[in-house]
C-alpha cells in the first residue's frame, strides 16, 4: 500500500485488477485462442512441449487470479485465513465456470483436467500465502502477499 493510501482504496484497486484479469481469462477462452490456432507441430516432442506450455499457462493464469483476489480481501474485510480460503474458493469457481464457458465456444471444450491444472496454480499460491505469514520468511515473499514486516500486525 502506498503512503497516504487507505486500506479501502487499495482493496478497490486489487478488486479492479482481479476483474480485469477475469476478463482477460474469459477472452483467452474464446475461439481465437483455441488449440487449433496454436502452432501446428509436426514433431511429436514439439506437440508435447506445446501441450505442457499450455497447461503451465493454465496454472499460472489462475495462480495470478488467486493472488489478486487474496490481495483484494486482505487485510480487510478478512483475516489471512479467511481471505486465503475465499481467494481459493472464488478462483476455483471461476476456473470451473471458465471451462463451462469453453464448452459453448466452437472448437473449444471444457475439460475437468484443465480445472485441475488451474487448481494446482491456485493451491501453490495458497501455500505461498501460508508461508508468507511466517515472520522468518523472506521480506519479498511477505511483501508480495501484503504482509507487514511486523508480525504483530498479522491477524491470523
Amino acid at each position: 500500500m502506498r503512503e497516504g493510501e487507505s486500506i479501502e482504496s487499495s482493496a478497490v484497486e486489487w478488486r479492479v485488477g482481479a476483474v480485469f484479469w477475469m476478463a482477460l481469462i474469459f477472452t483467452l477462452s474464446s475461439e481465437l485462442f483455441a488449440p487449433k490456432f496454436s502452432f501446428d507441430a509436426t514433431l511429436d516432442w514439439f506437440g508435447t512441449l506445446n501441450y505442457l506450455v499450455r497447461k503451465f499457462a493454465h496454472a499460472v493464469e489462475f495462480a495470478v487470479l488467486a493472488w489478486l483476489l487474496f490481495r483484494s480481501l486482505y487485510p480487510r474485510p478478512f483475516t489471512v485465513g479467511r481471505a486465503r480460503i475465499w481467494a481459493v474458493l472464488l478462483s476455483l469457481l471461476y476456473a470451473a465456470s471458465d471451462e463451462y464457458h469453453q464448452s459453448f465456444v466452437p472448437m473449444r471444450s471444457g475439460k475437468a483436467t484443465d480445472v485441475m491444472f488451474d487448481a494446482a496454480g491456485i493451491l501453490v499460491v495458497a501455500h505461498l500465502i501460508g508461508r508468507a505469514t511466517n515472520e522468518d520468511e523472506p521480506y519479498l515473499l511477505r511483501q508480495v502477499f501484503g504482509f507487514p514486516s511486523d508480525r504483530s500486525q498479522d491477524n491470523g
